[in-house]
């Protein structure tokens, strides 16, 4: 944040005053408006004007401040908690075993597809590892034989080879089973494929239709979360994000409940600022075990920073201009120069000054608006 020290003077004009720029460079440049000479950034008001009795100003001190941030979010789910699930194979559903609301573990069967692609993968997986068996156990005689010199080192060398590509096949056609969580302990080719849980949780939808016929690439079918902790996002304005680092306590009311406070804690601050919204993310983590937030909620909340010594000023100290907000900053006898102010709204109406003045400043706290053009 800046301070803008950039000078004008201005001299009294009948029972009023007359304002006359100075720049950094020493420029000058003035405008004449109703017989008042005008200009902006530093005021000198001349000895005698009526003005200065309307004009009163204080030294800016530390004050014992709690700062309280207010916004609202939006609860969702655990990313790591949240499952959407899909028909992994084209195929025919044959079977369900889930039901809305119910709690299913990691690995619980869900639904079983007739899939003729599932078929393939089952019947590669099962011939490739037959033959990876085989030629082990060829490469083993082979061996046996090469020990008691019976064998050449070259049948033994061929032995090797078969096993190794046969090895191969048999780990790319794991690889396929693997990518669609097919159990290879109970593989049976012409079996149906069983599709299973990769969470624990419940059921949150269940679209599934005994004999509906699933492509590869339909929707998810099936939704399963465990919302026993859910994040609640919010965005803070970028005026107030400084102030997130310091927050101790978080309170949470929902629009269904605003009679219920639930508390939660900050888990996640962004990095960068929404380029478009000009606020910064932040993820808040709340216990859910009572069932009170459901995913897509809205909900109001309250963050709280640990009390701490802050400048805190009127209301009434504060103008604004097309550059930003200000105060009139006293920098000599009679002598105000504009200073532009990065300012949080406390409970109380008044202001907490996060950048632009310094402890020992001393400001117009009261009659700033004579001074406003």
């Amino acid at each position: 944040m800046r301070i803008n020290s950039i000078c004008v003077k201005a001299v009294l004009v009948t029972s009023f005053f007359t304002v006359v720029a100075c720049s950094n460079n020493g420029s000058q440049s003035s405008e004449e408006s109703g017989g008042i000479l005008s200009a902006s950034d530093t005021i000198e008001i001349p000895e005698g004007s009526n003005l200065i009795g309307k004009l009163k100003t204080e030294k800016v001190t530390l004050s014992p401040h709690a700062v309280t941030i207010n916004t609202t979010g939006v609860i969702t789910p655990i990313p790591t908690e949240y499952a959407e699930i899909a028909a992994p194979l084209p195929g025919r559903v044959v079977k369900t075993h889930i039901h809305l609301g119910q709690v299913v573990k990691v690995g619980s069967p869900l639904f079983d597809i007739a899939s003729s692609e599932y078929s393939e993968v089952a019947k590669e997986y099962t011939r490739t590892h037959t033959e990876m068996q085989q030629a082990e156990r060829t490469l083993n005689r082979v061996k046996d034989l090469y020990d008691n010199h019976v064998a050449s080192s070259k049948e033994v060398e061929e032995a090797q080879t078969a096993y190794n590509i046969a090895r191969g096949e048999y780990n790319h056609a794991l690889s396929v089973t693997k990518e669609y969580q097919i159990n290879t302990a109970n593989l049976t080719v012409g079996h149906p494929m069983t599709v299973k849980s990769p969470i624990h949780g419940k059921v949150l939808k269940n679209d599934i239709v005994i004999g509906e016929y699933l492509k590869e690439d339909a929707e998810a079918k099936v939704i399963i979360a465990n919302l026993d902790k859910v994040w609640l996002k919010a965005n803070i304005s970028e005026k107030e994000a400084p102030l997130i680092k310091d927050i101790q306590s978080v309170d949470i009311r929902t629009v269904a409940n605003t009679d219920s406070v639930l508390h939660g804690k900050i888990v996640y601050v962004g990095g960068m600022l929404d380029p478009d919204t000009r606020t910064l993310q932040t993820i808040i983590e709340c216990d859910n075990r009572k069932g009170e937030l459901m995913p897509n909620m809205y909900a109001d909340i309250t963050l709280y920073q640990g009390q701490k010594d802050c400048i805190i000023i009127p209301k009434e100290a504060v103008l604004q201009s097309n550059e930003g907000r200000y105060v009139m900053r006293k920098v000599g006898e009679r002598l105000y120069c504009r200073t532009y102010v990065t300012v949080h709204s406390t409970d109380d109406g008044r202001l907490m000054v996060l950048d632009g003045l310094k402890v020992g400043d001393e400001i117009i706290t009261k009659g700033v608006f004579y001074l406003a053009n």
